[in-house]
C-alpha cells in the first residue's frame, strides 16, 4: 500500500501543476484585447486624394491609405497592427467598433455632408487623424 499512496502523491502533484500551466496560459491572453500603451506623440497623415477603393490602414499605430472618400461611400478599415483598434469621427457620425488585429476589418458609411471629420481610436487616444469628405 505505500507505494500506491506515494504513486497517487506524485498523480495529484502532476495534476495540480498540469492545471496550474493551464490556467495561467488561459488567463493571459490577450488576443482581442486593447492595449493602453500606444507610442508617445502617434498621430496620422493624410494621404493624397483618391476614391476608397484601396481602404484605411491601420499599422503602427497610425491612420494611412485612402483617407479622402465621397460622400455616404462605405469604407473599409483594415488594422494590420496585433492590437484591436477603432476608426471613429471625434463628433459621433461614424464608427467601426472594435478591429481585431492581425489583419481584421471593418467598415463604416461616410457622412454625406463634405468636410473634414476628425477621427480616433477610442482605446488609443493618442491616434488621431482626418477623414476627408469630398464630393
Amino acid at each position: 500500500m505505500p507505494v500506491t499512496t506515494g504513486m497517487n502523491r506524485y498523480s495529484l502533484a502532476a495534476g495540480a501543476a498540469a492545471l496550474a500551466i493551464l490556467l495561467a496560459s488561459c488567463s493571459s491572453s490577450k488576443k482581442n484585447s486593447p492595449d493602453t500603451t500606444a507610442p508617445a506623440g502617434t498621430t496620422t497623415s493624410a494621404a493624397a486624394p483618391s476614391s476608397a477603393a484601396g481602404g484605411i490602414v491601420i499599422s503602427g499605430f497610425a491612420y494611412s491609405g485612402t483617407l479622402t472618400v465621397k460622400p455616404g461611400e462605405k469604407v473599409t478599415v483594415t488594422n494590420k497592427d496585433s492590437v484591436a483598434h477603432t476608426l471613429t469621427d471625434v463628433g459621433g457620425k461614424f464608427d467601426t467598433g472594435n478591429i481585431a488585429g492581425s489583419g481584421a476589418t471593418g467598415t463604416f458609411t461616410a457622412p454625406t455632408a463634405p468636410g473634414s471629420y476628425q477621427l480616433k481610436c477610442t482605446y488609443h487616444p493618442r491616434m488621431k487623424g482626418s477623414l476627408v469628405v469630398k464630393a
